[in-house]
């Protein structure tokens, strides 16, 4: 198994992998969108709302904000203690983090009541970006409630997944066949490929090696090649996996994490398979 980074930023991580069979990269996958825990608002307590938003809207816009969760897995109890916890009413301390919020519309004007207004009872869980409106207020509207976060996971509900957008894609193989690709048709899949991929040299063509991992397979140059001297492929194994994260977890925690539950789930699948006569 080989890894390489082709991409990293505060948001997004790119990843080739080699030699790395498909189950295993979309177990991968789904184990990130499903099964690593984040920190998400989960239940509201509204003391006072006299802005237009109906509380059940104010709620869910809460639920939506991203915190920061780096720290919360090892601090606060896991999802399954902490639900039933919740709805019972008991918001304890190692289960929840209170985000209080209190506001009030000014005398002219409007007042934006941002995700920075959030007042958390734990340094290392609040917003990760502190921009995100949550409602208007103008003179004699208020707001005032406490949203308790807890950790979940995205199977649950999408506001625990940390990760928006989780992907893996083949490795493209183009080949060109020279004995076929001649004459003055050969540009056909130059001006047809959306990704720019193909250049015209000298009354041939030839594929730009460093643009050849956009290929999106859309196959429209095999299929305005006259000669038929295009094939494209992809390689055994070989996939480019992108994370696009939502800020919870930095990319490192969640690869991390995914895969130990996954290494978790594998291992209790077996000891079931044994307790069961199956022989592993």
């Amino acid at each position: 198994m080989h890894i390489d980074i082709l991409e990293k930023t505060p948001s997004t991580i790119k990843l080739y992998l080699r030699d790395v069979p498909l189950h295993l990269v979309n177990s991968l996958r789904r184990t990130i969108l499903s099964e690593v825990p984040t920190m998400a608002v989960d239940y509201v307590a509204i003391t006072e709302n006299s802005s237009v938003f109906y509380d059940e809207y104010i709620s869910h816009r809460l639920g939506l904000i991203p915190l920061k969760s780096n720290e919360a897995l090892n601090k606060y109890k896991p999802p399954e203690e902490c639900a039933e916890a919740g709805d019972r009413g008991i918001f304890s301390q190692d289960c929840f983090v209170t985000l209080r919020l209190e506001a009030s519309g000014p005398e002219k004007g409007v007042l934006t009541v941002y995700s920075r207004d959030l007042v958390s009872s734990d340094p290392d869980v609040v917003p990760i970006y502190g921009e995100i409106p949550i409602l208007k207020l103008i003179k004699d509207q208020s707001i005032r409630l406490e949203a308790y976060a807890r950790l979940g996971r995205g199977k649950e509900h999408i506001k625990w997944s940390p990760v928006s957008t989780a992907a893996h894609k083949y490795i493209p193989v183009i080949t060109l066949n020279s004995e076929k690709c001649k004459g003055a048709e050969c540009s056909r899949c130059v001006n047809a490929c959306p990704k720019n991929i193909f250049e015209a040299d000298n009354n041939s063509v030839r594929v730009k090696e460093d643009k050849i991992l956009e290929c999106t397979f859309c196959r429209l140059c095999e299929n305005v090649c006259p000669t038929q001297a295009v094939k494209v492929s992809w390689r055994e194994n070989e996939y480019i996996f992108y994370l696009e994260l939502t800020g919870a977890l930095n990319a490192r925690n969640i690869l991390i994490e995914a895969i130990n539950i996954l290494s978790r789930k594998l291992d209790a699948f077996i000891d079931e398979l044994r307790r069961n006569g199956v022989a592993v």
